[in-house]
């Protein structure tokens, strides 16, 4: 499937962004998980809003560091009623908190 996207992180540790494939483009934001208790559960919750305006999960993500020392986030997102895996990316070429959507092989 053919993904492409960016998130930011700003100054206030916010985190927005888009995701978009050939059928869906939506605008997300990134929050901290408030349910968090282990550490194998999703460092933040992935939510968009619908076509009403409504506030809907849907996804999670992970903060991770690579094993060059990178920290990246992998995301996990349902859309169309498909589960999506990407990666959030930053080169040294990309602007401060600025992450590129990278999907994931497979």
């Amino acid at each position: 499937m053919a993904i492409d996207g960016k998130i930011t992180r700003t100054d206030d540790d916010a985190i927005t962004g888009w995701i978009a494939s050939l059928t869906f483009d939506v605008d997300i934001t990134l929050t901290k998980n408030p349910h968090k208790t282990k550490e194998t559960h999703p460092d933040f919750e992935i939510t968009t809003r619908t076509p009403r305006n409504r506030i809907i999960r849907i996804g999670s993500a992970w903060e991770q560091t690579s094993q060059a020392g990178n920290d990246y986030l992998s995301l996990s997102v349902m859309v169309n009623g498909q589960q999506v895996r990407v990666n959030a990316l930053r080169t040294e070429e990309d602007p401060e908190g600025e992450y590129r959507l990278v999907p994931l092989a497979g």
